[in-house]
């Protein structure tokens, strides 16, 4: 697949889960799919981190705005995700912190869809994005089984992507 369709793919999937989690009225279930979003949360954004920006920052040499714009991004998404994480869903604080990551991660959907992806589709071939698609499928398939420890960097392709 695609490696840009299949990451407007999961920004669909992850906001999906957030909206079915702010509908969920039993307790148990809220909590079990607030761990299954953050891991969800961390294993997009590593993918990306490691498989498509690289790529992106080769291609984008003389604009990279929108790659440190979407590296703050994923700062927030995960620093909101944490967060949400450690909240108890009967916390008064747990509605309001999902809203604010339905809305960080909104945002980062729209800016990576609206602007990093359409220049990463101009720089690389139909080729490139699907093999790269087929890298980040594997890994966020990998990390959502067995995880990878924060730190932990990602086995890289080789497939003759550049390394940073």
């Amino acid at each position: 697949m695609d490696a840009l369709d299949l990451l407007e793919q999961q920004h669909l999937e992850l906001s999906a889960l957030m909206a079915r989690i702010a509908a969920e009225p039993s307790p148990g279930l809220r909590t079990s799919m607030v761990a299954q979003l953050s891991r969800m949360i961390d294993a997009h954004v590593r993918i990306e981190e490691t498989y498509l920006y690289p790529v992106c920052a080769e291609r984008m040499a003389g604009d990279r705005k929108p790659l440190h714009d979407a590296y703050e991004k994923h700062g927030l998404a995960r620093f909101a995700a944490d967060n949400l994480l450690r909240t108890r869903v009967t916390d008064v604080r747990f509605e309001a912190r999902l809203r604010l990551l339905r809305d960080v991660f909104a945002h980062h959907a729209d800016e990576e869809e609206g602007i990093l992806f359409p220049k990463a589709k101009r720089g690389l071939t139909d080729e490139q994005l699907d093999v790269i698609g087929s890298d980040l499928e594997r890994a966020y398939e990998v990390l959502l089984r067995v995880g990878v420890p924060a730190g932990a960097s990602l086995a890289r392709s080789q497939r003759g992507w550049p390394r940073r």
